[in-house]
């Protein structure tokens, strides 16, 4: 799964990371037009609601992949983004994520850059 990266993974001088190490993050739902605020380029937490540019690969052994998905699921309802009955669709966004974690390795340092995930 995709979640915070340390501290120490802020690398390039327009990193940032406000969120708390090892959180369960979400790519960009949206972003706005403004260039210098670096929406299109971060992940945010799902505890926090704080944004970082990097993030990185874990296989959690407590949260299989059923439990993942609820956990995911319900970040993104009490933070508003998804209402009553968008249940699946909030569902299928945490999939995807889990399908991006598999194509990396554990441990591996990623960013997503023009709307892609890539690893740094």
């Amino acid at each position: 799964m995709l979640v915070a990266a340390g501290p120490g993974s802020t690398q390039r001088p327009d990193d940032f990371n406000w969120t708390v190490d090892g959180e369960l993050v979400s790519l960009p739902i949206d972003t706005c037009d403004c260039p210098d605020c670096g929406c299109e380029r971060a992940v945010a937490g799902l505890a926090s609601c704080k944004a970082t540019t990097t993030f990185t690969v874990v296989d959690n052994p407590i949260l299989d992949a059923d439990d993942y998905v609820a956990a995911f699921s319900d970040a993104l309802k009490r933070q508003g983004w998804v209402q009553r009955g968008d249940e699946a669709v909030a569902a299928q966004w945490a999939r995807k994520h889990l399908r991006h974690a598999a194509r990396f390795s554990p441990g591996q340092t990623l960013e997503v850059r023009n709307g892609e995930v890539r690893a740094r």
